[in-house]
């Protein structure tokens, strides 16, 4: 266990230009296995269930949330 926390270490010190290297790199390849269209399903399904995953860990309700993001768009 402590050689993958050195490594996530070592990961989160390289600058961010890196990461987002990284992370190209790994969008390309899942476009590559997966063509466009599942890999633009994933992302979408991904960031689902980041907003899915958040929402629970703050014990927010799901009505509080509809509020707040829809009372900036309609209000007069």
């Amino acid at each position: 266990m402590t050689a993958l926390r050195r490594a996530l270490a070592a990961f989160l010190a390289w600058p961010r230009r890196y990461h987002g290297l990284l992370a190209g790199a790994l969008l390309w390849g899942c476009w590559m296995l997966f063509g466009f269209w599942r890999t633009l399903l994933l992302a979408v399904l991904a960031t689902v269930g980041y907003i899915v995953g958040r929402i629970l860990e703050e014990n927010q309700s799901w009505r509080a949330l509809v509020d707040k993001l829809l009372s900036d768009r309609y209000t007069e």
